[in-house]
């Protein structure tokens, strides 16, 4: 076995760009270094260390500490074991490297030419031939090619049987690859093959037309390297990229569907790294926000939303990046012009190399929703209030109209009390006036008594008459005060010298106790003597035998008072509020005297208008008193 000479050495090194290498045979369980060259001095026992771990099981070998401690030793990124099986021996190139290696795809082409050169010379030609018959059914050409007589030192690959040509074919004959080449890349080609021949590294991937008319996509490297002390050699590796070209098309058209779908949708779309800025945003959520896609783009998202909820969204985005969480919130972005646009987002993270490097998120405009949930609830609101007015307007209509049929109640009862104590004063007139009409000899005596008796109640209708017309006219509201000056005192004291006979008639003392100075007041003379004419007469009515009746007057500054007492039967605490009301009639315990039960009333109403207060105290056969107070002006 011939171990590889320093120029196959240096060729590994370029076309792997890598900074040292070693072999190692592994041979009915003895191994041993084979070879060892490159730019770093490694020791002897490090490799050695290394070539165990190797041999051991070089699928591990990334995950090892002993790898780690290679690597950290040597400030290593890179190594790469390629393996060569033959017969009961087995052959591992150990490649080290400061950096990472490039392209996959090249670099697998590249170390796939390595393993061919270590075959060429290290194996036997029947070695070769083995090693070969594999190379060959691989779908690209390796070769290499000394640039300056354009002379082919190497090819192998299986381009030929499927496509019909080698690239020796192309290189060396213009004519050929203007045949094969596709029109739309022979001109870059032809500068690739420039630029190849003059030493540079280069990359193309082309189309060409195979044996069957077929097209089909290679991509071709040329790698200058360094030989025999010059650059006049070039690695060439074409390989063929239909199927990848194929892949990528469909992805390319999936990711363009993807992307006019994203364009052409209402709802805002968008990206964001890990940091928290936009990467892209489809143009529905940059309009929505009144700019463009550009202005957006690279700049941080707490950045166009408004104020009170950017530590919340922080808070949501931070959590995201943590948990890893698809999450679903509310946020208010602030558009160009300052106006507040609520958004329903879902957000999921990105992904890269299995760790979250952002967030994409879909975000509906919710704003007109949230404003009329807004607005129905105030609406909901308003109608709660005008149901419970309504309620309280319906209750207050159910009071009003039992009231009403109350009023109605005691307005029939009143008519129908006001007809009875008309008829009887009547019936009275009437039936003494026909008997002393019809019979003609009816003692002198009994004619006196029944004209009396006529007399007494014609006075009493015509009372109740002249009531019921100051009560209507009252009630009505059109009549007028006549307003004078006068001694309300001098007043009282007439008016109570008239019920002085009806009083003793029943047994009735009356007393008077009113101030022998003048007491003037600004008031109508008559309306007042009628309103103490009626307190009186009630007191005198009501009081039994032996009972008294009594009017104070006392005068204050500013207003007079009249009190009007009786010892009577007394009125029940809860019938006094009725005293004053309109077609009531306050029966008291006991009593059946007759009346039509509006002369309080019309107590009440001249009080009223001359803008005083009258008070009812009262006490169930004890008595009751009338408390009324004038102002002396108006």
């Amino acid at each position: 076995m011939t171990k590889i000479n320093d120029n196959i050495s240096r060729l590994i090194l370029s076309i792997s760009k890598a900074d040292f290498l070693f072999l190692i045979e592994e041979d009915k369980g003895n191994v041993s270094v084979l070879h060892a060259f490159g730019n770093l001095e490694i020791h002897q026992q490090d490799i050695e260390k290394l070539t165990l771990e190797v041999i051991k099981d070089h699928t591990n070998l990334t995950s090892s500490e002993i790898f780690n401690e290679f690597k950290n030793n040597y400030s290593l990124n890179d190594i790469y074991v390629s393996r060569i099986n033959y017969l009961d021996s087995l052959y591992s190139l150990v490649v080290l490297n400061k950096n990472k290696f490039g392209n996959s795809d090249e670099t697998l082409a590249q170390f796939e030419l390595i393993n061919k050169i270590l075959v060429d010379n290290i194996l036997s030609n029947k070695e070769i031939d083995l090693f070969t018959d594999v190379f060959e059914n691989v779908d690209a050409v390796i070769y290499t090619i000394n640039r300056t007589t354009k002379k082919f030192l190497f090819m192998k690959g299986s381009l030929k049987n499927l496509y019909g040509f080698i690239p020796e074919n192309i290189i060396t004959n213009p004519f050929l690859s203007r045949k094969i080449i596709a029109e739309e890349n022979l001109k870059e080609f032809l500068n690739f093959n420039r630029k190849a021949l003059n030493g540079q590294k280069s990359v193309l991937e082309y189309k060409i037309n195979d044996k069957l008319g077929n097209i089909r996509y290679v991509r071709h490297t040329a790698i200058p390297v360094n030989l025999e002390g010059n650059k006049k050699y070039i690695i060439g590796i074409v390989i063929d990229i239909t199927d990848e070209k194929r892949i990528q098309r469909l992805l390319e058209s999936s990711e363009a569907k993807f992307r006019q779908l994203v364009e052409t949708a209402d709802d805002l779309i968008f990206s964001l790294n890990k940091n928290g800025y936009f990467q892209s945003i489809n143009k529905s959520g940059s309009n929505a926000l009144g700019y463009s896609s550009e202005e957006i783009i690279n700049k941080h998202f707490l950045e166009f939303i408004d104020d009170d909820s950017k530590a919340d969204i922080a808070v949501v985005f931070q959590d995201m990046l943590t948990n890893a969480n698809v999450t679903t919130f509310e946020t208010t972005f602030l558009e160009r012009f300052g106006s507040k646009l609520v958004f329903e987002i879902q957000a999921s993270p990105l992904y890269e190399e299995g760790k979250i490097n952002g967030l994409i998120g879909i975000g509906r405009d919710i704003t007109q929703r949230r404003q009329d949930e807004l607005k129905l609830k105030e609406l909901n609101t308003k109608l709660i209030e005008a149901n419970r007015i309504i309620s309280i307007e319906r209750d207050r209509a159910k009071q009003q109209i039992t009231v009403l049929e109350e009023l109605n109640k005691l307005k029939n009862e009143f008519i129908s009390n006001v007809s009875h104590e008309l008829r009887t004063p009547l019936a009275s007139i009437v039936g003494f006036a026909e008997t002393i009409v019809s019979d003609a000899e009816l003692p002198q005596e009994t004619i006196h008594e029944f004209s009396n008796i006529i007399l007494t109640e014609g006075k009493r209708l015509a009372r109740l008459v002249n009531d019921i017309l100051d009560f209507s006219k009252l009630e009505s509201g059109t009549e007028t005060l006549n307003r004078i000056n006068f001694n309300l005192a001098a007043t009282l004291k007439e008016l109570s010298e008239t019920f002085k006979e009806s009083a003793e008639s029943k047994g009735i003392s009356l007393n008077i106790e009113i101030p022998e100075a003048q007491i003037e007041i600004f008031a109508d003379k008559e309306r007042i003597q009628k309103a103490f004419s009626n307190i009186i007469s009630n007191g005198i009515k009501f009081t039994d035998k032996g009972g008294r009746v009594s009017i104070l007057v006392q005068d204050f500054l500013k207003e007079v008072e009249v009190i009007i007492s009786d010892t009577g039967i007394g009125i029940p605490n809860e019938k006094i509020p009725e005293l004053f009301q309109k077609f009531s009639k306050v029966n008291r315990p006991g009593s059946q005297i007759p009346g039509a039960g509006f002369g309080l009333v019309t107590v009440k109403q001249i009080i009223d208008l001359h803008k005083g207060l009258i008070q009812v105290k009262s006490e169930i056969n004890k008595g009751t008193s009338f408390i009324v107070r004038l102002p002396k002006k108006n």
